[in-house]
């Protein structure tokens, strides 16, 4: 049973936050990136690409979220390192330091700097540098109440309503009252569910 005795093993971070995973991220600035941070990452074993194709062609609100986002993504606590690579560096340099805050390691290249083949020699130097530095720290025990949870729908299919979503609320109800950090995505999959 959870009570709030409830302990787990975490990664505590800089800003102390506390992650279950312990990412090093190559994350790609726009679409025009994701070749970059690919090969980067067949490079280096240990670390994760996301690819995306957004970053271009957005303008306003549009493109706030987008970089909100991608800050959101580096500074999520399940990621211990951050290599991000953009085509235009002020944007790159931008991201670079809204994730600094958190105290993690983060670096950024810009391609039109550089150029295709040393930024990917450039990133995947400090990538391996990153997974050495990861793959030292230790998980600590943590209380419960240091967890968040995210969850996305149930599959959006004709079980969803009857099997995935009662399940994910049944979890929440318990972990709620105990501390635990919840965030739920795809709301409206939960319409007609009541």
């Amino acid at each position: 049973m959870i009570s709030s005795n409830t302990t787990f093993w975490g990664y505590r971070r800089e800003n102390g936050r506390v992650g279950v995973r312990n990412h090093v991220i190559i994350l790609p600035l726009d679409d025009l990136s994701n070749a970059a941070c690919e090969a980067v990452a067949n490079n280096i074993k240990g670390t994760l690409a996301i690819p995306h194709p957004y970053g271009r062609l957005q303008f306003g609100a549009d493109l706030e979220l987008h970089f909100r986002t991608l800050i959101g993504t580096g500074c999520n606590p399940n990621v211990a390192a951050v290599v991000v690579i953009g085509i235009e560096d002020q944007w790159t340099q931008d991201v670079v330091k809204a994730i600094a805050k958190t105290g993690k390691p983060v670096i950024g290249f810009g391609i039109e700097l550089h150029g295709d083949h040393d930024t990917i020699m450039r990133a995947s130097k400090v990538a391996k540098e990153y997974v050495q530095w990861a793959s030292e720290l230790q998980r600590v025990e943590c209380p419960i109440s240091d967890l968040w949870v995210s969850t996305k729908c149930g599959e959006s299919d004709t079980t969803s309503g009857c099997g995935a979503n009662p399940t994910v609320g049944n979890a929440f109800d318990k972990l709620e009252p105990l501390g635990v950090t919840m965030c739920f995505g795809e709301t409206t999959e939960i319409t007609g569910g009541e």
